[in-house]
């Protein structure tokens, strides 16, 4: 699965982990992902930032994910 370019989050460098971006196929694949997606999407809706649930939404849809 190919990710879009949107970027949820940073990923601290450590020893077991490079630094880089998670992707949003990256999240959804772990268990609970899509549904952290999901709360991440109304959080952001019920803060004003709509700009940003709208790509996150977009890119799930690209990737044929469920959404609410």
């Amino acid at each position: 699965m190919q990710a879009g370019g949107i970027t949820v989050a940073y990923v601290p460098q450590s020893m077991h982990r490079p630094s880089g971006r998670i992707s949003l196929a990256d999240i959804a694949a772990q268990p609970g992902g899509i549904e952290a997606l999901q709360r991440r999407v109304h959080e952001l809706r019920s803060s004003g930032v709509d700009f940003a649930a709208n790509a996150i939404e977009q890119e799930m849809a690209e990737l044929d994910l469920p959404r609410q």
